[in-house]
Parts: structure tokens; sequence; C-alpha cells
């Protein structure tokens, strides 16, 4: 039995907390939990009075012998320190997105496998019907892909989130909007999906929705060296939004809508084939489709708390390593420096120059 201290009590550690501390998560039990305000204390003694309350890092990191992991869940721009202190502690790591908010600083954090699990929370890859799409992609069922197009505006957000807590919405507190934040989970499914693109082509919007400084509206044109191409579009303004995803490959096209429907369309032969081999100058390819509705049978948090768990008893490969949060991240910043560069960057993109480039908007926001 692994013993887990989760880091913030805001609105995800209290969920991650309460599945643990319930017994949800085989072998994994809440020894403590972080959190620094007065009324969060309360209600931790009040429902959970057997998990010990740490005040600060420090109490914390000082009886880090006594329990094996850290579940990270405080603002973005504490992420890279905490992990780096875990690691250096010798503890197992569940990070919340995003990994940090440059690559630059996170540089010296460890992203070997080794001993020690060193997982982000990416719940995405928990959903069963893009685990049923990964599956069918790399089973070979669509053959070479081509462009995928995936339209992602139903983040809707209102002025009052903005203002719900100081750091967010800022480039100084949270390194960014909705690309660092809410998109984060698409940008790894991305990877996830197809690799991770060599270039973006990026045009954004700051403030259209709200008054705020950062990305609220994004447009990126992302180009793979296998030669696909892929469209990414997404909002936090935008209602009633949409989650559509389409991939179009060789054999077929799958497409997506609003994390419930997967309709599949079979090609009897491939693009490729019927190109080489056809004399009709308008020739049509015959396919058959098939529209299913997949089902999410547990939750997603739940099966990221259960595959940490297994991971840390060596039962399981993480399902998102940090690793995977630096590709995430990497995207995202070749993204916004595009933009602000207006030209295509590679991906991932100079570290130096995006550093450079964000202490700008820093400045500039105070």
């Amino acid at each position: 039995m692994k013993k887990a201290v989760i880091v913030g009590y805001g609105n995800m550690g209290s969920k991650y907390a309460g599945e643990i501390y319930n017994g949800n998560i085989k072998d994994l039990s809440l020894y403590g939990i972080l959190c620094r305000n007065q009324e969060g204390q309360r209600k931790i003694r009040e429902n959970m009075p057997e998990v010990v309350i740490f005040p600060d890092e420090d109490s914390m990191f000082a009886a880090h012998e006594n329990f094996d992991a850290l579940i990270i869940t405080t603002p973005h721009k504490e992420h890279v320190r905490v992990v780096r202190k875990a690691q250096q502690s010798g503890l197992h790591v569940l990070c919340e997105k995003p990994l940090g908010v440059t690559m630059k600083e996170c540089e010296d954090l460890c992203f070997e496998k080794g001993e020690r699990v060193n997982a982000m929370v990416f719940n995405w890859r928990a959903r069963e019907i893009y685990r049923q799409i990964y599956a069918y992609i790399r089973d070979g069922k669509m053959g070479r892909l081509t462009q995928a197009v995936w339209v992602a505006n139903f983040w809707y957000r209102p002025a009052c989130y903005h203002r719900a807590s100081g750091w967010r919405s800022s480039w100084g507190g949270e390194g960014g909007g909705l690309l660092i934040n809410q998109c984060q989970h698409l940008l790894d499914m991305w990877n996830w999906l197809f690799g991770q693109p060599c270039e973006v082509s990026a045009q954004l919007g700051y403030g259209q929705y709200s008054d705020i400084k950062v990305d609220d509206k994004a447009s990126l044109f992302f180009r793979h060296e296998n030669g696909m191409w892929g469209a990414f579009i997404s909002s936090s303004g935008d209602s009633p939004g949409t989650n559509r995803l389409e991939i179009h490959g060789e054999l077929g096209r799958l497409v997506v809508e609003d994390d419930r429907f997967l309709t599949i369309y079979r090609n009897e032969d491939s693009t490729t084939q019927v190109s080489k081999t056809s004399e009709e100058m308008y020739a049509k390819i015959p396919y058959t489709a098939e529209r299913r509705e997949v089902a999410q049978a547990e939750s997603e948090y739940t099966i990221m708390l259960r595959n940490f768990a297994d991971a840390m008893e060596g039962r399981a490969k993480p399902l998102a390593t940090l690793s995977d949060g630096k590709r995430a991240l990497e995207n995202c910043n070749a993204a916004y420096l595009s933009d602000w560069q207006q030209k295509k960057t590679t991906v991932p993109c100079d570290r130096e120059t995006y550093n450079m480039e964000l202490q700008k908007k820093i400045q500039e926001e105070s």
C-alpha cells in the first residue's frame, strides 16, 4: 500500500482526496494534504480526520520519509518547483497539467525511466472513445494519416472565471491563457494520437471575449514530418461550443463528436492505390460507414489515479509521463512564439527566445 500526499486542496485536489480517502483506489492511501488556508484545513479535519495536514512545503518535505508519492494540484507556476523537490526527495510524482510554463524551467527535471514513477494527469487518455481511436490508428486501419481537423471551442468561461484567482488568466500568474490551461489536454492528445508536430503556424486572439490580456482564441496549423497536416481551432468564449475531431487517412476517415459518437468510414481500397491504378478521372472509392455511441463506464480521474497506483506497484506503465507533459508544453510554447513573431515556428522552439518574449508580455501586463 503506497501513501500519497496531495499538494493543494482546490477543485482538483479535493476531488482526488475524496477518491483516495474513500478507498476507491486500490493500494493507495491518503497520508496527508498540503493546505495553506484555514477554511480548507477545517474541512479536512472535519471530513478526513486521520489525514495529516501540512501548512507549507517545508513541513511536508521534512516528513517525506513517511509517504511515497506527491499528487501536485497547485497553480501552474508552482508545478516545476514542487516536482523538482519531489524528485530530489525520492518520491513518486503525479502532476496536474501543465508540467510548467516554459520549456527552459523544466530543463533540470528528470525525464528518464527509473525506480520512481513520474506521471502527468492527462486524463483524456483515459476516455474510452479516444482509447478506441488510438488503437484503431495504431493497428494500421487508417493507413497513412494525411490530415486532421479538431474544433474544440467548448470551454466557455465567463468573466468571473478569469477573476476567480489573482494568478489566473495572466502572463505573470498563469503564463498564458487558453493554450497553457484548457488546451494542454488536447495538445497532449494530438501528440498521443498523431505524434508530435515539427512545425506550427498560429493565430491567437487575446481578450476577445473577456477583459484579459492572455489568449482566449486560437487557430493552429500543424505540420508533421511524415507529411500529415493538421488544424486545431479553439476558444473559451463561444457557446454552444463543439468538440469535433476529424481524422483522414488512406483507408478512410474517423469522426468524433462531443466525446460520445464515433463514426468510422472504411474505404474498400486505399486512396494511394486507387490513384496509381484507376483510369477514371473522377473515380469514387466505395466505403462503408459505422456510427457508434461510446460510453464512459468509469470516471477518467479514477482510471488515472488507479493507473498511478498500479505503476508504483510495478503492474502498469503510466498513461502519461512527465516527458509527455514536456512535449505538450513544447507545442504550446511554439504556438505562442509563432503568433508573437507572426511566422512559422519549429516544434520545439528556441527556449531562450521564448523566455525573452514571455518576459515582455509580463512586463506589458504589469
